[in-house]
């Protein structure tokens, strides 16, 4: 049977079609796998073909001119005597997120500031932010949130923030970028600063730190030398998993796996005090609205797109066996979000129906302990993300943000920690940062990709896939025809190229199609989510403005 390859044509002049030289030479085959195919290029240029192994002699080898856009597509016969079934349709596996996810040399993973790692540790990095500031207040800011408001405030955000790290995931395989100050640049064609993106870090870092200490204070003593010697300990922990290279390094996930398993153990606590009746909750002045941005908050993420490129980077950029669900972007992040949305939830329900006795248990004490120290261990994955500051200082790259910013960061968020809480000026920070880190959480997280999305397919040029109509260039006809397969197949080998041209472009259009139809439902969808949490701002604005 024959078997379909593309081939490169070989330029030769007419009077060379009919010699022995040119019947006995005939171009090898490229194979491409109908298995796994690679979806459609979205930058107008041809599909790039790898070959390994392939030396400097052999440039002007027929094999390589695949690579030239007007080469013409024939039959070879398959000498292997092996019966293959060619189908021309597309099965669902072949559009799958990561099948012809190959890392291409474009693909900007050396900008990121993670190193490649592990689908485990991926998912723990997906993982952790989830079980932070957000997941511990929601006991005492969403106090008396009723359940009609709380559960489907929980799922929402849950299903929001999956979906937005899905377009993410798409702008950066769209846009062959990982980093979020490249997409932005590209996408609204600013100057490159990376000063407020460290800016958002440094605020979250800086509220994770300050509640830490404010969770441990109150059962202090008011001795200044006890405080300081708490907001020291405090400080010198969070400064040693600073001093990690990257997110690879053994201290920062052994720190990261160690605040899932204090939340874990605070949740134990939470739970255990609510079924005895002694689960103690502090006074706050909750309301509906901060309830349900506080489990919104919960939900915000950050670093996705250095965490995608640290997954991909450890793919073989030249193969194109199938990638399995464990290296799945996609199902690491549902699978994530899945799982703080089953740890959060006994949070929203008992803080809708709360239990709390008269006076302060001593469970109390050991669960803010757990707390704070979730909080403590978590700071080290937002501390190292951070950017980097391209400041030259003395002819020498020096990163200040390791050596001067988070340092300064540190010693500045345990000094307003000093402060006794009747403080206004404690008061006062707090409340800022708190008002900050939510604001910049919640619109990086829910409308950033949103807007990017919309200003991508919407307001720019679109990335065309183009089928150059080329003539189909001339090849023998000599005797040999019946040896390599045209007499079997009863067509002329002209016509037997057309078909197989036509059937490539046939397949590439629908493919095509599926890929348009996609398109709308994300459109869609980022709209409707940018519609949603945008009426939801305005309501908030209006409840806080009739007060």
């Amino acid at each position: 049977m024959a078997h379909v390859s593309a081939v490169a044509a070989v330029a030769a002049s007419t009077n060379n079609y009919n010699s022995p030289h040119s019947q006995q030479k005939r171009p090898a085959p490229l194979d491409i796998p109908d298995d796994h195919e690679e979806p459609p290029r979205l930058d107008g240029r041809p599909r790039r073909l790898t070959i390994s192994d392939t030396s400097d002699s052999e440039e002007d080898s027929p094999i390589l001119t695949a690579l030239d856009s007007s080469a013409a597509l024939i039959l070879v016969h398959d000498d292997s005597g092996e019966p293959q079934n060619i189908n021309f349709d597309f099965s669902d596996d072949e559009d799958g997120e990561d099948d012809g996810d190959i890392v291409s040399p474009v693909f900007e993973i050396r900008r990121t500031s993670i190193p490649q790692l592990p689908p485990v540790r991926v998912f723990l990095y997906l993982l952790s932010p989830f079980l932070k500031l957000g997941a511990l207040t929601t006991l005492t800011v969403a106090d008396r949130l009723p359940l009609k408001y709380g559960l489907p405030a929980l799922f929402v955000c849950a299903i929001a923030s999956a979906f937005s790290r899905q377009v993410w995931y798409l702008l950066a395989r769209y846009m062959r970028k990982a980093d979020l100050m490249e997409i932005v640049c590209d996408t609204f064609a600013k100057s490159r600063r990376k000063e407020e993106a460290a800016e958002v870090y440094q605020v979250e870092c800086e509220a994770r730190d300050s509640e830490s200490v404010r969770l441990l204070l109150p059962y202090l003593p008011p001795n200044l030398i006890l405080r300081l010697l708490v907001v020291l300990l405090c400080g010198g922990a969070v400064f040693f998993l600073s001093l990690g290279q990257s997110l690879g390094s053994q201290r920062v996930v052994f720190a990261s796996w160690l605040s899932i398993l204090t939340y874990i153990a605070w949740l134990t606590c939470v739970i255990y005090a609510h079924a005895k009746g002694v689960l103690y909750v502090e006074d706050d002045t909750s309301s509906t609205w901060k309830g349900i941005f506080t489990i919104a908050f919960t939900f915000c993420t950050s670093s996705t797109l250095p965490l995608y490129a640290s997954l991909k980077s450890g793919q073989n950029p030249i193969s194109t066996a199938k990638t399995p669900k464990s290296r799945s972007f996609r199902v690491l992040s549902l699978f994530s979000v899945s799982c703080a949305t089953l740890l959060v939830l006994p949070v929203v329900i008992f803080a809708a129906l709360p239990n709390i006795p008269q006076t302060r248990s001593s469970s109390a004490q050991h669960s803010s302990s757990l707390s704070a120290a979730t909080l403590l261990l978590g700071t080290a994955q937002p501390l190292l993300t951070i950017p980097v500051l391209p400041i030259r200082v003395a002819r020498t790259n020096i990163n200040l943000t390791h050596t001067l910013i988070v340092p300064l960061l540190i010693i500045l968020t345990f000094a307003l920690s000093l402060f006794p809480p009747p403080s206004q000026l404690t008061s006062l920070s707090i409340t800022i940062i708190t008002a900050t880190t939510f604001a910049l959480a919640l619109a990086s997280t829910y409308l950033l990709p949103c807007i990017l999305h919309i200003s991508v397919h919407t307001f720019k040029r679109p990335i065309n896939i183009v089928i150059p109509r080329t003539p189909l260039l001339p090849t023998p006809s000599g005797s040999s025809g019946s040896g390599n397969g045209w007499a079997s197949s009863g067509l002329a080998p002209t016509e037997a190229r057309a078909d197989v041209n036509e059937l490539l472009q046939r397949k590439e259009r629908a493919l095509q199609q599926r890929q348009l139809r996609k398109r709308i439902v994300w459109d869609v969808g980022v709209w409707v989510q940018l519609g949603v949490f945008a009426v939801c701002a305005t309501l908030a604005l209006a409840s806080l403005v009739s007060r």
